[in-house]
């Protein structure tokens, strides 16, 4: 229940859909995905969950489009008082090697619409890369990957400008928008 006093002095954002679906190449399986939203200080929550983990999933065998499904759930809503720090989200995106150890695929940011409806948008996901062949050589052989020590860090523009990165795949993501109060806040939504 949404206070009177807040209705006033806040404007609202609401995000539910689905974090769909991954395609990434063809030997890539037992694949799961972690997301969370990165805002700024004057945004916060009123309802639900801001972060969250998938089932882990296979690929269908036979399936030309060789997508993972999850269809993973997201419903968030925020208020705040200003549009700076507008949400974005966050997915990194793992797999399950031979011997049980959590692999990153991907990682990706994504600014959430601002203007109601419905958005499909696909996350072009991108993974660290060591920087000498003798690290990339040592990876492969452990059988570690590089990854980031935070997964909201690719949310941020400090820091990236010095990672060496290369592209891994791609999220499918369908988010409603519904906002409510914006206007009298000075924002057009049209």
């Amino acid at each position: 229940m949404i206070k009177q006093e807040d209705q006033n002095s806040s404007f609202f954002l609401m995000l539910t859909g689905f974090i769909e679906s991954a395609r990434y190449s063809s030997s890539r399986d037992n694949i799961y995905c972690r997301y969370g939203f990165s805002y700024g200080l004057d945004w916060s929550i009123v309802h639900g969950i801001d972060s969250g983990i998938s089932q882990v999933s296979k690929k269908q065998p036979g399936d030309p489009r060789q997508e993972i499904v999850w269809n993973f759930p997201v419903d968030v809503t925020y208020k705040s008082t200003n549009a700076f720090g507008w949400p974005r989200l966050v997915i990194s995106v793992y797999r399950i090697d031979y011997f049980g150890r959590d692999v990153v695929l991907g990682y990706g940011s994504l600014l959430c619409p601002t203007s109601p409806g419905r958005h499909e948008q696909y996350l072009h996901t991108y993974a660290p890369t060591s920087n000498s062949p003798w690290e990339r050589l040592l990876n492969w052989l452990s059988g570690s990957t590089p990854e980031f020590f935070d997964f909201k860090f690719v949310a941020q523009g400090e820091g990236r400008e010095v990672t060496r990165v290369h592209c891994e795949g791609a999220v499918k993501i369908t988010l409603n928008v519904t906002t409510k109060g914006m206007e009298s806040f000075g924002y057009s939504l049209g």
